[in-house]
């Protein structure tokens, strides 16, 4: 098995890199903070449940943001908004600050808690496995009152 695409050049793929970070990072400048589980603080129960979750510092991070059009729903207790984000991160400028998003993770954008419910590497430079090239992050708008996060004022 090669260890790199036979017809694309270590200098293809350092090219590739070096124009999408600094398309994310310094063109579009698009940013959200991610707080991840503290598993440190967290209390367990004798089933290694907790009913409480307590999130690290946040840990700021550019990426692309896909906002899709909320929608609003209607039970019984009135209406309800439900919408989707995907983030698009660039893989070597998280492996280089040794952080990876990771299911359960809570996301802080426009304002608005969102949680991760899915993460996959779908992008792959010239389909080879061993140069896998972006992180998508599937999240969720979060409702303020299940995380149970009290903000500082300001």
């Amino acid at each position: 098995m090669a260890t790199r695409p036979f017809f694309v050049p270590q200098k293809e793929i350092d090219l590739i890199d070096s124009f999408n970070e600094e398309l994310i990072d310094n063109i579009l400048s698009q940013y959200v903070d991610i707080y991840k589980v503290s598993v440190e603080n967290t209390e367990e129960n004798l089933y290694g449940e907790s009913s409480t979750k307590y999130f690290d510092k946040g840990f700021r991070v550019n990426c692309l943001i896909s906002f899709e059009e909320p929608t609003i729903e209607q039970n019984d207790f009135g209406p309800d908004m439900n919408a989707n984000l995907e983030l698009y991160f660039h893989r070597t400028t998280l492996k280089d600050e040794n952080f990876y998003p990771e299911m359960g993770d809570i996301v802080d954008w426009n304002d608005i808690y969102w949680e991760i419910n899915a993460v996959t590497e779908p992008q792959l430079i010239a389909g080879h496995q061993a140069f896998k090239h972006m992180i998508k992050a599937v999240a969720n708008r979060a409702r303020l009152s299940g995380l149970q996060i009290e903000e500082r004022p300001r």
